[in-house]
């Protein structure tokens, strides 16, 4: 006998997909407010810096996410995650780190002078912004909803991310 899943994915595997888009998102918009925030109020901010920053913030956010997985599983299931439940929620957790790859390479190329810092700011917010505008599609590509309401998803989550830019702006601006 073989084993068929359903056509619509299961509930676990669903909300296991759920959950590393949100640590996703949440990743990326810590390394986006990162990056704003350096090109805002630290203009003289060597590469080297810039990285730390982003860094370290990006690993307190992926430590948070982590914590947060761990407890709330702790309080929907009364019981501590199995090893495989563990597995795949660090997994997950760890591979929301992915997100910021290329903004970390932008400012790498400027750490090595390809670039300035100012640009390598520029080029890590351009690169995060298509991050999250990848992830969102990648997303929206998989809901089985027909094309317009698919269109009408991925529309509000465009007009939600600038409105979040528009805020981080004004809040260092």
């Amino acid at each position: 006998m073989s084993d068929h899943r359903s056509t619509p994915p299961d509930r676990a595997d669903a909300a296991h997909r759920a959950a590393a888009l949100k640590e996703r998102i949440y990743v990326a918009f810590t390394a986006l407010a990162v990056i704003l925030t350096l090109q805002a109020h630290d203009a003289d901010a060597s590469p080297g810096r810039a990285l730390g920053t982003l860094a370290v913030a990006v690993a307190a956010t992926v430590c948070t996410v982590y914590l947060a997985d761990l407890l709330s599983h702790v309080v929907v299931h009364a019981r501590v995650p199995t090893a495989a439940e563990h597995g795949r929620m660090a997994a997950s957790t760890l591979g929301a780190a992915t997100v910021v790859g290329p903004a970390v390479v932008s400012l790498a190329l400027a750490a090595f002078g390809v670039y300035t810092t100012t640009t390598g700011l520029l080029v890590a917010t351009v690169t995060t912004v298509t991050t999250l505008t990848a992830v969102g599609l990648l997303a929206v590509r998989r809901l089985a909803l027909p094309r317009r309401q698919r269109v009408v998803v991925m529309a509000c989550e465009v007009v939600l991310a600038l409105a979040v830019l528009a805020l981080g702006v004004l809040a260092h601006g």
